[in-house]
């Protein structure tokens, strides 16, 4: 049999009052954590579960950092329209929920289509992402694998697991393919 103590209504009040001081205090951290998106910001990140969804952008690059660190994501990848991770064009980061694992044997996320993507950084013209990629950078264990054909089609030509490449004409820095040249390129992409 269990044995039930009641609490007194003063011990009750405290609890209540405990319960919501803790749901002020998380409401109003994660409303701190979260900037607002600005459509006209300048700073954008690209969810990499939600390629449909539009980019989202912000006034600052802190602004876009703090968001993805709202959503416990982590950016795992870089692309740049100019060689040498040029930030004076167009780039774009992408995040996802989780680092990816330690292998290339399997695939932790994927861009099936390059065409409906555009930077969404220093990108005044709307240069699309398909055969524009120029030089990349992963982060958080990830390799990038890059593909001529849409749907990372292995029938096509696909390069070898990427981490960064300062020229993907095979002359950058890093571990830049060098059978083929893949500067400005993919049409899809993988990540492991």
């Amino acid at each position: 049999m269990t044995v039930r103590k009641r609490l007194p209504l003063a011990g009750l009040a405290m609890a209540a009052s405990a319960v919501l001081a803790v749901t002020v205090a998380t409401a109003g951290s994660a409303a701190a954590a979260a900037p607002a998106a600005d459509p006209d910001g300048a700073h954008c990140v690209i969810d990499l579960d939600d390629l449909a969804q539009e980019s989202l952008c912000f006034e600052t690059e802190d602004e876009a950092t703090a968001h993805v660190d709202a959503q416990a994501a982590l950016i795992v990848l870089e692309v740049y329209d100019w060689v040498g991770l040029n930030t004076d064009g167009p780039y774009a980061y992408f995040y996802g929920d989780s680092p990816c694992t330690a292998t290339t044997e399997d695939v932790d996320y994927a861009i099936p289509s390059l065409y409906q993507l555009t930077y969404n950084i220093a990108n005044p013209d709307g240069v699309s992402m398909n055969d524009s990629i120029s030089s990349l950078i992963t982060h958080e264990r990830c390799d990038v694998r890059l593909s001529d054909w849409v749907n990372n089609n292995p029938d096509g030509p696909r390069s070898g697991w990427i981490d960064y490449c300062t020229n993907l004409t095979g002359s950058g820095q890093g571990d830049c393919p060098t059978v083929l040249n893949w500067n400005n390129r993919a049409s899809s992409l993988q990540l492991s």
